[in-house]
């Protein structure tokens, strides 16, 4: 085994690395190096496995400034091979910094209209790539296999109230239909007041799975583990209630055992994921 070599450039590491970034973009430069100490018997330093993976990226992919300067070739093209697709594009007027970007191709729109039931998934998450900060906002619905189906999505700068607004008015230009729709979501940010604003007449629920995440949160550590077994199965009594008597029976259930939980509820959107609550 050997401490480095001099013909271990970055670009000799970036020729060794490139087949495996195609496959696998998370590649990270730890990785790098210890599969090239096991297939080349050399051992190089983190800064170069680094460097080298940046120049394999570059030469696979381009550079990441010039990919946001061809944003506006790709809507023009992509609009060309899809006639009333839906791309908006927007940067800041001062800086000309980009801003957000807003993708629904119409055979999307038509797919969500004709083969799935009127339920969106809303649902935000980070651009895990060190160079390019960001988020993806995205618009899903079930299709009749029960998977998961891509309506519309954005790439923003950050979760806001302002950008979920922008991909909320970009949405209803790019939907097929005027049906109501029940919107789900995680309690993302600015989220539950853009819905209100830009879909006044339509529903919106929670992802119970995310409550129950937010009661073990709480519970954490306040709780002995058999009470909070006891909490989490009267919250979920309190989500599939079906009646308004039951719904409020069970809220008196959690008040006798804990009412700070029964007031956690109440201060949670209760409407939002309960059944009995649910418009």
């Amino acid at each position: 085994m050997s401490d480095g070599h001099p013909r271990t450039s970055k670009k000799w590491v970036a020729n060794a690395v490139k087949g495996k970034l195609v496959d696998k973009p998370t590649y990270r430069a730890s990785e790098i190096m210890r599969n090239i100490r096991r297939d080349y018997g050399i051992s190089i330093p983190y800064h170069q496995a680094w460097w080298g993976k940046e120049v394999a990226v570059s030469s696979l992919y381009g550079d990441f400034r010039t990919s946001y300067h061809m944003l506006h070739w790709y809507s023009e093209r992509a609009l060309q091979s899809n006639p009333r697709s839906v791309l908006s594009l927007e940067a800041d007027p001062e800086t000309q910094r980009f801003k957000h970007f807003f993708i629904c191709f119409q055979v999307s729109a038509y797919g969500f209209k004709v083969g799935c039931p009127p339920m969106l998934f809303l649902d935000g998450t980070h651009i895990k790539q060190h160079r390019v900060q960001g988020v993806i906002l995205a618009a899903s619905a079930l299709n009749g296999n029960n998977e998961l189906f891509t309506v519309a999505y954005s790439i923003a700068d950050s979760e806001t109230y302002d950008n979920w607004v922008w991909f909320l008015q970009n949405l209803t230009k790019a939907l097929l239909s005027d049906r109501r729709i029940a919107f789900l979501s995680d309690r993302g940010k600015g989220l539950k007041e853009a819905i209100l604003d830009i879909f006044p007449n339509d529903h919106h629920g929670y992802y119970f799975q995310h409550i129950m995440q937010n009661v073990n949160d709480q519970c954490a550590g306040k709780y002995a583990a058999p009470f909070k077994k006891l909490l989490r199965k009267i919250l979920q009594r309190i989500a599939y209630a079906v009646t308004e008597q039951e719904y409020q029976d069970t809220l008196m259930a959690m008040e006798f055992n804990s009412t700070d939980a029964k007031e956690w509820v109440l201060r949670n959107d209760v409407d939002y994921w309960s059944h009995a609550r649910f418009p």
